[in-house]
């Protein structure tokens, strides 16, 4: 499972995929995950696993004119997040999900929980700072 969040308002997008992941196929998933129904980020941080740094990403976005940051390891300001989201959803997924199957399924809900839920630093909804207004 991957996951891409925007900085400002924490949202947050889960995608599955299988246990292996090509830089092509990981850009597909972002390309229908935040391209189509958000549009070309302007700029973008990524991680430093080896399918972000290929030829193929930064290919990819210089086609789209995006600037691209990597993370800094272990820099609380960009790390951090990383940390928090990685714990959160792994507290999320062990409550609801006993197997991979159940993980599929549920990823919609799961994703929508933490969408729906006060964030520590500004006590607001991801969901309410995205779109103005609370989705339940």
């Amino acid at each position: 499972m991957m996951y891409f969040a925007d900085r400002l308002t924490k949202m947050v997008y889960f995608a599955a995929y299988k246990k292996c992941i090509s830089a092509k196929e990981t850009a597909q998933l972002f390309i229908s995950t935040i391209v189509r129904p958000h549009g070309v980020p302007i700029d973008t941080s990524l991680d430093h696993e080896s399918k972000f740094t290929s030829k193929f990403w930064h290919h990819l976005w210089e086609q789209f004119g995006t600037r691209v940051q990597f993370s800094l390891v272990y820099y609380p300001e960009t790390d951090g997040q990383t940390d928090w989201t990685n714990k959160t959803m792994e507290q999320l997924i062990c409550t609801t999900c006993d197997d991979v199957i159940d993980l599929e399924t549920h990823l919609p809900l799961i994703e929508f929980t933490y969408k729906n839920a006060p964030l520590a630093n500004t006590l607001q909804l991801p969901f309410c700072l995205n779109y103005e207004q609370n989705p339940t």
